[in-house]
């Protein structure tokens, strides 16, 4: 969603507040209610939500805008969900919100071919809140992110990362070496975790994706020819009682061609063929609020 003026440091010490204090059923009462506020004066991210989800699921008229305000107040609950866990009881707190964790073994084989892991996921359901229970379980991680609109909010989120074991990796403009942290990670064996769904500018490729051209990160890819590590897709998503199902995917097999070119942009059509599925079964959990087929 396109940052409005509560993106700030202000704005996430208030919802952090609030969610400390506030029992879980409140918060989750009114940040809908705020939610539907902000949403109404963002015209341009309306507009990309009922794109995108449109594409996913071909509806149109009132059962799209119901779909598209149902994604919105997932959006916010998620987000108290994220505040309610950024105190002195995250891991309390996360573990309380888990309803299955499925698929670990997946994790555990990719661990334990000794070349690293690399988890992708989308903006799909609660992905941070998949870090906090993958941390709590023993596996060394770092988190590959974008870094905040101010400095101060990105000390707040990674020192929070810090108290849990997570390390983060931030990338983008300024940060050529980031790739070389991620390699390095990798040939530890550790776990290095990113969103791969909406790349930033230069580091996608174009995929098939929902029956048009979209981009996909390339970073797992070129990671996996670099290291030989394994590609694991994870996600968390709310269920029926409004709790979280984790659930780890079987490892994306990476093909090795002549042509480097081609074999990257197989493999990343291959992920981007995994989370269309997944994507198909929650449009109401998918959070892009930017376009992402360019026409």
């Amino acid at each position: 969603m396109t940052r409005p003026s509560l993106y700030s440091s202000i704005g996430f010490k208030l919802a952090f507040i609030y969610a400390q204090l506030m029992p879980r059923a409140s918060a989750q009462w009114l940040a809908p209610r705020i939610a539907a506020a902000i949403y109404k004066r963002l015209p341009q991210s309306k507009t990309a939500l009922h794109a995108n989800l449109a594409r996913i699921t071909g509806l149109r008229g009132a059962k799209l805008d119901a779909l598209c305000c149902e994604n919105v107040e997932n959006f916010s609950r998620m987000l108290a969900d994220y505040f309610l866990c950024m105190g002195p009881r995250a891991v309390h707190h996360a573990e309380a919100l888990l309803a299955d964790l499925r698929g670990w073994e997946h994790l555990s084989a990719a661990r334990a071919a000794g070349r690293g892991t690399i988890i992708v996921t989308a903006h799909l359901g609660h992905w941070e809140l998949g870090g906090i229970l993958l941390a709590q379980r023993g596996l060394p991680l770092a988190v590959v992110t974008l870094d905040e609109p101010t400095p101060e909010l990105t000390r707040w989120r990674d020192s929070f990362r810090q108290q849990l074991g997570i390390r983060t990796i931030a990338v983008g403009p300024g940060r050529e070496f980031a790739f070389v942290e991620m390699i390095q990670a990798l040939r530890r064996n550790e776990c290095v975790a990113m969103l791969v769904d909406r790349p930033y500018a230069g580091t996608g490729t174009p995929v098939e994706f929902f029956g048009a051209r979209a981009e996909f990160s390339t970073a797992p890819a070129l990671l996996a020819h670099h290291t030989g590590a394994a590609v694991v897709p994870a996600f968390v998503v709310f269920n029926e009682e409004k709790h979280y199902l984790s659930f780890a995917q079987p490892m994306v097999p990476m093909e090795e061609r002549a042509d480097p070119r081609a074999a990257l942009a197989e493999n990343t059509q291959r992920i981007a063929a995994i989370f269309e599925g997944i994507i198909r079964r929650h449009p109401e959990q998918w959070f892009n609020y930017v376009p992402i087929w360019p026409e």
